[in-house]
């Protein structure tokens, strides 16, 4: 509610550090002519690098996640820090793809680098202490810009309720709450409302009759006070849910998990295809013809293993290995162990070495999987998996991965006990929680390392 109200805030914000930034440009320029005892060359290319500064700065606010928006008070210091490192990071991929659009070798490169360089204290002081500063600013000298606020319900409910109320008094003028008994007479509770003038009243639907949830409400439309009704489900249990409009119908639904949002599923899905372009032809397509010869010496049959796993949101795909068993397999939901005899000779290593996942490339190019995600399970494994965590569906949530995050932390192969399962879903729900472009990046180099230095249940 509060960020709904303060997006002017953030858009000053945002057009202050712009401003700032090209203060810094200027006092750059200014520096590069005091100490090099002339201007830079070609001072005209320069203006465009001013201009591209402040598209680089208006295009990542604008996608900038919610998470990471201005609100009120300080900003802790990693998020400051991760914030900042966006910023400076959107500034020097526009100046270069402006030098590789341009090729322009007028324009200094050690004075791009520098600027982005310099970019980041700036960028870091001003979301740490600045936001915070600005809120004041507006505020200040303007206390009819603080809501008075008043709490009524049940005396534990207003002491929790009271203490979040208190710690934003940049946006309201707390009142002493107005402990009260869920039998009250309607009449005696609006009485004692109406005499403390309120601009706000906040109080919870669970704790009082319809009747008398509904009078208060039209007592805020006749006074002209607004009534808030916290939502009791983030309250009891823990859990954080926003609002959402459908054509009219407002509903209330978990935050948005990044890879929810379609650009960023179109970033990722780029990644995907462009990995899988280089990986195929070079790779995948000479692993063929090596794991048909041990085949055809080990044990003879079809190249390919075909199984159904879970994929998004439930969805049941086909997914692509090398064959490493034998034929007469009688058990496929029986997992891999580390004496197995259905593995045939060689394909223990093939196994070890992952070797038998690289056809789940054309899973990815296909649009069944991504590079990077949590590992898709048969169905009854998913089944048995999920009664040993709360959240395991939630993996389900995005694309299964070739690789993903449990993975390079050691979860692999045979799942032998809960602990197992626990261990794997709290990797794969903290990937689906905070993805970003770069995790998948590190993740994929990551997995470089894994593949040459199997862990002990890789088999």
């Amino acid at each position: 509610m509060i960020s709904q109200r303060e997006k002017g805030i953030y858009f000053s914000f945002c057009t202050a550090q712009i401003l700032l930034a090209l203060l810094l440009f200027g006092l750059f320029y200014l520096a590069n002519d005091f100490f090099r005892g002339s201007w830079l060359p070609a001072p005209g290319a320069y203006f465009q690098i001013m201009a591209v500064m402040v598209v680089a700065l208006v295009i990542e606010a604008a996608t900038r996640p919610d998470g990471q928006r201005v609100n009120a008070g300080r900003a802790q210091r990693k998020p400051a820090i991760a914030l900042s490192r966006r910023q400076s990071l959107w500034l020097a991929a526009g100046f270069g793809v402006f030098i590789a659009l341009t090729r322009d070798t007028s324009i200094s490169r050690l004075f791009l680098v520098g600027l982005s360089v310099l970019s980041f204290p700036l960028f870091y002081v001003t979301n740490r202490h600045g936001r915070h500063w600005l809120f004041k600013v507006f505020r200040q000298g303007n206390l009819r810009l603080k809501l008075r606020t008043v709490v009524i319900g049940s005396e534990e409910w207003c002491r929790s309720v009271q203490d979040k109320i208190e710690a934003y008094r940049e946006f309201f003028d707390p009142h002493p709450p107005l402990v009260c008994a869920p039998d009250e007479p309607v009449e005696e509770l609006l009485a004692k409302v109406s005499a403390l003038h309120p601009d706000l009243l906040v109080f919870p639907s669970r704790e009082f009759p319809y009747e008398t949830v509904s009078q208060l409400l039209a007592l805020g439309d006749r006074s002209g006070f607004r009534c808030w009704i916290p939502v009791e489900m983030s309250r009891r249990h823990g859990r954080r849910f926003e609002v959402q409009d459908l054509g009219g119908l407002s509903v209330l639904s978990p935050p948005t998990l990044p890879l929810a949002v379609t650009y960023n599923r179109m970033i990722k899905r780029i990644f995907d295809i462009v990995v899988s372009a280089i990986i195929i032809p070079p790779i995948v397509l000479p692993l063929m013809v090596i794991v048909w010869t041990i085949q055809r010496f080990s044990s003879p049959g079809p190249l390919f293993y075909r199984q159904q796993r879970v994929g998004e949101n439930g969805k049941i795909f086909g997914i692509l290995k090398f064959r490493t068993m034998h034929m007469d397999n009688d058990d496929e939901a029986r997992q891999a162990s580390r004496h197995d005899d259905r593995i045939y000779r060689g394909g223990h290593w093939l196994r070890r070495l992952s070797v038998d996942e690289f056809p789940q490339f054309i899973n990815v190019l296909l649009g069944d999987m991504s590079v990077v995600g949590p590992r898709p399970h048969m169905i009854a494994h998913e089944r048995e998996f999920e009664k040993f965590h709360e959240l395991y569906g939630s993996r389900r949530y995005v694309k299964p991965g070739v690789t993903g995050l449990a993975q390079v932390e050691g979860y692999r192969g045979e799942v032998k006990d809960a602990k197992d399962v626990r261990g794997r879903a709290r990797y794969d729900l903290f990937y689906v929680k905070h993805w970003c472009i770069g995790l998948d990046f590190r993740l994929s180099l990551q997995t470089l390392g894994v593949l040459f230095h199997p862990p002990a249940k890789a088999y």
